[in-house]
């Protein structure tokens, strides 16, 4: 009689996560109702059904998820990190001479470590596992220290490189002030020398914190700078990005002084390609869809913004089709003011309805997760939840009350709360466990970010 074949010894690993519902955002939005993820050295190395997971490893830890919705990390696209603690501060200069130029005019490392730390927290709990700075830190080494201690992922550009600054004074005066621009570059050379100043950090494989390429945008840039700063990415093969359209009457004049599309004449000057993502786009015309798509460029859609500039007229959002096309659209704050990180799939839902072009659950939980990763250059890395991926992951509660079971997608990305998180790992670390920091104690964090705040105000006579 033949001896049966042997059975595999399980395979070591670190961690599996057991009995959840996993929502992995592969090609193909496979939902898994009885899963499993397998995690080793920071990285995803299995996923399936749990039967078959659960007989193929032997973990060191195993977290079992009650039969939990687990999910990608969320990725915040484009967020001034260090302007968080300035939330509130607004509305407070109604009636002023103060301007948000005279808050950032003010702005120290250690405040810039305290605003970062403070949004790092309120991100992990939210769910989020990366963020991306556009360059508005002016001590990046302060920021990273920031995220390094609370073990969030970040990715950080070179501080407002800009040639032509003045034309932000000209365009949006509520911005700026003498004492901002003056921490500018003052011309194109030292505009020039700030250039890569944060790509040593992607000397380290396994770095929490990356640098890339990025220009301040919105027409303060000479045509030569923007040459630079691309052929800078393109060099160090990282992403190039900049603030383009945030204000749809100043890009209609570009356009009306190009006589014609601003994508077209970019497209036309050969900068566009799948390195290039450009943030807000609050015009975005039928004709620059295809153009986009085809260049492989990656937008960030900001929907709060986007919602405030409605009120001055001539937006065209139109990122659910410009989604749908294929483009890589990734969701972000800006700056979260009178919102939190997790009311971010709710706002994306009532800018789109508000154009006319309604989204759907599954195409902002994407912007949320591997469309976000897209825009900085990382969907190989990030995003979804496949065997080779870094182990940035959330699990949710079993008891959170928005998980019905019948659109898990619009129950994540547009119901989902900070209350509704347990678990997030990062790189397979575990960063929060249930709803709680586990790296930093948020107390002192908050108290830093109180004082940092109340300070800032002082100086500039906000009473």
């Amino acid at each position: 009689m033949a001896a049966a074949p042997r059975q595999a010894a399980p395979e070591a690993c670190d961690l599996l996560i057991d009995n959840a519902v996993v929502m992995t955002l592969d090609p193909a939005d496979t939902v898994i109702a009885d899963g499993a993820v397998v995690v080793h050295q920071g990285h995803i190395a299995a996923v399936g059904d749990r039967a078959d997971v659960t007989a193929r490893y032997r973990p060191e830890t195993v977290i079992d998820a009650g039969g939990a919705i687990v999910h990608p990390g969320f990725i915040e696209a484009h967020v001034h990190i260090t302007q968080y603690t300035a939330r509130s501060v607004l509305p407070r200069m109604a009636d002023t001479d103060l301007t948000m130029g005279h808050w950032k005019g003010e702005i120290t490392a250690e405040d810039e470590y305290a605003s970062t730390a403070l949004a790092a927290v309120d991100l992990l709990k939210c769910g989020y596992t990366a963020f991306v700075d556009p360059g508005t830190v002016f001590e990046p080494d302060a920021a990273a220290a920031a995220a390094t201690d609370i073990g969030i992922r970040a990715w950080l550009t070179d501080p407002y490189v800009a040639d032509r600054p003045d034309a932000l004074a000209h365009r949006l005066p509520a911005l700026v002030s003498d004492s901002f621009l003056k921490r500018w570059p003052k011309d194109r050379d030292a505009a020039t020398a700030r250039l890569g100043s944060q790509l040593h950090r992607n000397a380290a494989p396994n770095a929490l914190v990356r640098g890339y390429v990025g220009l301040y945008g919105e027409d303060t840039a000479s045509p030569d700078l923007h040459r630079a700063a691309l052929d800078l990415a393109r060099h160090n093969g990282v992403q190039f990005q900049q603030h383009l359209g945030y204000e749809p009457h100043a890009y209609r004049q570009a356009e009306a002084a190009l006589g014609g599309s601003l994508i077209a004449f970019l497209d036309a000057q050969g900068l566009l390609a799948p390195d290039v993502t450009f943030v807000h786009m609050n015009v975005l015309r039928p004709e620059d869809i295809a153009i986009l798509a085809r260049c492989g460029v990656a937008l960030v859609w900001c929907p709060y913004g986007q919602l405030g500039m409605m009120g001055h007229g001539g937006v065209e959002g139109r990122m659910p089709e410009a989604a749908q096309a294929g483009i890589a659209v990734g969701l972000a704050s800006d700056i979260a003011r009178c919102f939190n990180f997790d009311d971010l799939g709710t706002l994306a839902m009532l800018a789109a309805g508000a154009t006319g072009r309604p989204a759907t659950p599954q195409q902002i939980l994407r912007m949320r997760t591997l469309g976000a990763a897209a825009t900085i250059g990382a969907a190989d890395q990030l995003g979804s939840i496949e065997p080779g991926k870094l182990a940035d992951i959330v699990i949710h509660r079993p008891d959170c009350t928005e998980d019905i079971g019948i659109d898990r997608a619009f129950e994540v990305a547009l119901l989902g709360r900070r209350a509704s998180i347990d678990t997030v790992l990062v790189a397979g670390r575990r960063v929060v466990s249930g709803g709680r920091v586990l790296t930093i104690d948020e107390g002192p964090v908050i108290a830093a970010a109180r004082r940092s705040a109340r300070g800032i105000a002082a100086r500039i006579g906000l009473g």
